[in-house]
């Protein structure tokens, strides 16, 4: 991999995490109806991030810049635990500690095992 494509890999994992982590921010202290508004903004964002990093395409063949299922099960250990704070008074200080742990605990977690598509020698031609 080269400077320019692990920078690009980098700044996608990097924006994907950041975003996940604020959306089970406002998922833990927010009343109804902004989390479904910020789950929706983070679905809309992580297309967005997709079409910019051409993560989507024909070229990918249904194969999208993810990771593997461990990935799934953390993200969703995170949800979990933002679903179970709403509403409670720890919400206000413990949501933002675990979006900061989400936004950390992803992009780590997707650095290493995270699946990017990087530009092929033959397109860069």
């Amino acid at each position: 991999m080269n400077a320019t494509t692990d920078s690009l890999e980098r700044n996608y994992w990097l924006g994907l995490s950041g975003m996940y982590g604020l959306t089970l921010s406002v998922v833990a202290m927010a009343a109804w109806p902004w989390p479904l508004i910020m789950v929706a903004s983070f679905l809309l964002f992580a297309v967005m991030q997709a079409v910019r990093y051409r993560q989507l395409g024909r070229q990918i063949q249904g194969k999208l810049a993810t990771a593997n299922p461990g990935g799934a099960a953390l993200a969703g250990t995170f949800g979990l635990g933002a679903i179970l704070l709403q509403g409670t008074p720890m919400a206000l200080w413990a949501g933002p500690v675990l979006g900061l742990g989400t936004f950390v605990g992803m992009y780590l977690y997707l650095r290493k095992f995270g699946r990017f598509h990087g530009e092929s020698p033959t397109a860069a031609t």
